[in-house]
C-alpha cells in the first residue's frame, strides 16, 4: 500500500478576519493558489488515490478538497477526528495511530491523508521507523510517499519520496 501524507497549505493566523478558534482558520488567497498549483504538480505526477482521509479542521477539509478538485476525486474525501491535531499516537494496547488503524478498515492500495505538523512527522516517523522521534520536516503544503505492508503497519515501510511545496510547483510548471 502507498500511503501518502501532505500537510495542510497556508492558513491564516488566529484573529486575522475574526477568527477566534484554531479550528476555523481557513486557507489564505496565498494558501489556495499554491495549494492549488501544488495539487496540479500531484496530476503532472499521475497520482491517484482510494481516499483521501482529512482532519476536520477547516484548513485540512479546504487543501483536500482542492487536491480532489484538481484530480477529479471529490467523492473519495474522508473527514476523520483521527487526524484532528495531537491525535498522532495512541498509547492504548494496540500502540497504532488511530489514523492508521482506521486507514485499514477501508480498502485501498493508495491513501492521502491531509493533517497537521507536528502529526505528519509523527506518523512518517512511525511508519519509517517504527517509533516517533525521526526528525523529518513538513512544510506546509509538504507531500510525503510512504510504502508499507499492511495497514495498521506491522514492519518499517520505505520511503518513496519527500517532495517541497516548491518542487511540487515545478513539477506542476513543467
Amino acid at each position: 500500500m502507498e500511503l501518502y501524507l501532505l500537510r495542510h497549505g497556508v492558513a491564516a493566523d488566529l484573529g486575522e478576519g475574526g477568527v477566534v478558534r484554531d479550528e476555523d482558520r481557513p486557507l489564505t488567497d496565498e494558501g489556495r493558489a499554491k495549494m492549488k498549483q501544488e495539487a496540479k504538480g500531484m496530476q503532472k505526477l499521475d497520482l491517484t488515490f482510494d481516499a483521501i482521509f482529512t482532519s476536520p479542521l477547516l484548513r485540512t477539509r479546504q487543501t483536500a478538497e482542492i487536491v480532489a478538485e484538481v484530480l477529479g476525486l471529490k467523492d473519495r474525501i474522508v473527514v476523520t477526528d483521527a487526524l484532528a491535531p495531537g491525535q498522532s499516537y495512541s498509547h492504548g494496547a494496540n500502540k497504532h495511530a488511530k489514523i492508521f488503524i482506521e486507514v485499514g478498515a477501508h480498502d485501498c492500495s493508495r491513501a492521502l491523508l491531509v493533517g497537521h505538523q507536528p502529526d505528519m512527522s509523527e506518523y512518517a516517523s512511525i511508519l519509517l521507523h517504527g517509533q516517533r522521534g525521526v526528525n523529518i520536516e513538513f512544510k506546509k503544503g509538504a507531500l510525503c510517499a510512504i510504502e508499507v505492508v499492511s495497514m495498521p503497519p506491522r514492519a518499517p515501510g520505505a520511503l518513496l519520496w519527500l517532495l517541497t511545496p516548491r518542487q511540487l510547483k515545478l513539477i506542476a510548471e513543467s
